[in-house]
């Protein structure tokens, strides 16, 4: 029998099975379901976007910082960037762009950002691609979803949720295909495959915590 950690078994698929208890645990936090049901209001929208964008630009200056590895170059797409869509959105949320020298991050969010700052300045490709997998391809899988029920439930415009469209990715099916198939053919060490999948499970922790801690403002 093959574990989540066994090199015989594909990358793409251990990263499945090995963050699936996370990945469950983020996904139905009390303040999402809520959020997506429909039972809170745009203003916790808004702040689930606001620090979004936070840890966006992070992450999008960490894989900048690695995206001529061998390891990333291959998975690392400007194609993918988020920053510039929160901003529009934002803006348009807020009807100016002064929120961009207000927002603060909570506690929960600058964990976050402080160890993607850490990859950043160490340059650790393994764990970069463990945040790329976790944030991008959960975008890339129920972003239109999320998007359309923001603006059934609290009225927001096409021009508020960018955010979950990906223009320069007209079909995200193949899309993500082509990404699970780069990161199975990655020429990755095992304990560098330990690292990464620990750090995935972490990540979806990570956001976890982010969605407690909007849940309790």
């Amino acid at each position: 029998m093959t574990t989540a950690t066994d090199t015989r078994e594909s990358l793409s698929a251990a990263l499945k099975t090995s963050t699936a208890e996370a990945h469950d645990k983020a996904e139905h936090s009390v303040f999402m379901d809520e959020l997506l049901a429909g039972k809170l209001s745009i203003a916790d929208f808004i702040a689930l976007q606001e620090q979004s964008w936070l840890f966006y630009s992070a992450l999008e200056d960490a894989a900048r910082a690695v995206a001529d590895h061998p390891l990333a170059s291959g998975i690392v797409d400007p194609a993918l960037e988020r920053v510039n869509a929160l901003e529009h959105d934002l803006d348009h949320l807020h009807g100016s762009t002064e929120w961009r020298t207000t927002v603060t991050p909570l506690p929960a969010t600058a964990e976050y950002i402080a160890r993607l700052n850490d990859i950043e300045e160490t340059k650790d490709v393994a764990r970069l691609l463990a945040h790329h997998y976790v944030r991008y391809l959960g975008d890339l899988s129920g972003g239109q979803v999320i998007g359309r029920m923001m603006q059934r439930h609290y009225g927001v415009s096409d021009e508020c949720v960018t955010f979950y469209r990906f223009a320069e990715i007209p079909k995200t099916k193949p899309y993500k295909d082509n990404y699970r198939a780069a990161l199975d053919a990655l020429p990755i060490d095992a304990a560098d495959r330990e690292r990464l999948l620990a750090e995935a499970a972490d990540a979806f922790l990570l956001n976890l915590n982010l969605f407690n801690a909007l849940g309790a403002r």
